[in-house]
């Protein structure tokens, strides 16, 4: 698909801009993407990805994820203040849009945020980055809240098999 969209944009400029014949344009349409519907992940299988993970760190990163339908990149930059435990309340700080929300959490995760808490004690970031290069006191990257979100998903598929 990705090919025939690169040919379809050549030729489109070569016609249009280069030729300057603009009736071409509707003449060289785009193909149509397929939308195909997520695959949706049973109360069970859910369960076992969680407990796929390998310690504390990915199992929080993962009830996050399933509880509050936060993606990735608002996840790696959570802060610690952003946890209201006295209104049950998920503070999410630039999101998509740049737009900012409050998101609901639920008694198990908010135990969850606070046995992780109490193991490894955050300042400023909730998931801080252990990587060199990032800096201090800098957030963990989304790829490697990715890379967690997968290796759960590599170990489910193998006890699963």
């Amino acid at each position: 698909m990705g090919t025939v969209i690169a040919r379809v944009a050549a030729l489109r400029f070569f016609f249009v801009r280069t030729l300057k014949r603009h009736e071409f344009r509707q003449d060289l349409p785009y193909p149509k993407k397929q939308r195909r519907l997520p695959t949706v992940l049973s109360l069970e299988e859910v369960a076992r990805l969680i407990d796929a993970a390998g310690n504390l760190l990915q199992h929080t990163l993962l009830m996050i994820l399933y509880g509050t339908g936060m993606r990735r990149a608002e996840v790696s930059r959570l802060k610690v203040s952003h946890i209201d435990s006295q209104r049950m309340i998920l503070r999410v700080e630039r999101g998509k849009g740049g737009h900012d929300r409050d998101l609901p959490l639920s008694p198990a995760l908010l135990e969850t945020l606070r046995e992780y808490w109490r193991w490894k004690k955050p300042t400023t970031y909730l998931f801080p980055s252990s990587d060199g290069h990032r800096g201090k006191n800098q957030p963990m990257s989304d790829k490697a809240v990715w890379y967690v979100c997968h290796d759960a998903h590599s170990t489910r598929a193998l006890r699963s098999a």
